[in-house]
């Protein structure tokens, strides 16, 4: 390896295209989330609703993250015919749950605080994001790694090179 700019170039590169790559495919993961944020307490649920069709994807997906930690939450999601599909109990800052798809429609999603003490949340309602698109990620975030361990490879070589040069 007589030429360490040309694999700092390769690698530079790398972490570009990375980096596109994986704009793009969190790009189209976020598009089509619908959120809502604001203060739970007991009196005032938080409530989301979005149109979701199960003929896009057969899994969705709610999100829920709140401050402070360690406070208990009711998170419940009702179908398009206001069955209830969803029940949880969640006290962790961040949740992330699957629930399916039964019919097109609107479906509402509800956080209630059970503790006394009023709590700032986010709460996020999609339909699951297909693996291909998952997948688009995961090989962008491969490839900003790949170019940095090329970059240090890189940098490793041209200072030992210099030295014995010296």
């Amino acid at each position: 390896m007589k030429k360490p700019h040309l694999v700092l170039f390769v690698a530079g590169g790398l972490v570009a295209a990375g980096m596109v790559i994986s704009f793009y495919g969190s790009a189209i993961i976020t598009q089509g989330v619908a959120i809502n944020d604001g203060l739970v307490s007991q009196a005032s649920p938080l409530e989301l609703s979005r149109q979701m069709d199960p003929a896009v994807a057969k899994t969705g997906i709610y999100i829920v993250h709140t401050e402070p930690s360690g406070v208990t939450m009711s998170v419940r999601i009702f179908d398009p015919l206001g069955n209830q599909i969803v029940s949880k109990t969640i006290d962790e800052d961040r949740t992330e749950e699957q629930f399916d798809l039964s019919s097109k429609g609107e479906y509402r999603m509800v956080l209630e605080n059970i503790d006394s003490q009023e709590t700032r949340a986010l709460i996020g309602l999609s339909h699951m994001p297909d693996k291909s698109i998952v997948a688009l990620n995961i090989f962008g975030q491969a490839a900003i790694i790949s170019g940095f361990v090329g970059v240090g490879i890189a940098v490793i070589y041209a200072v030992k090179t210099r030295r014995k040069s010296s």
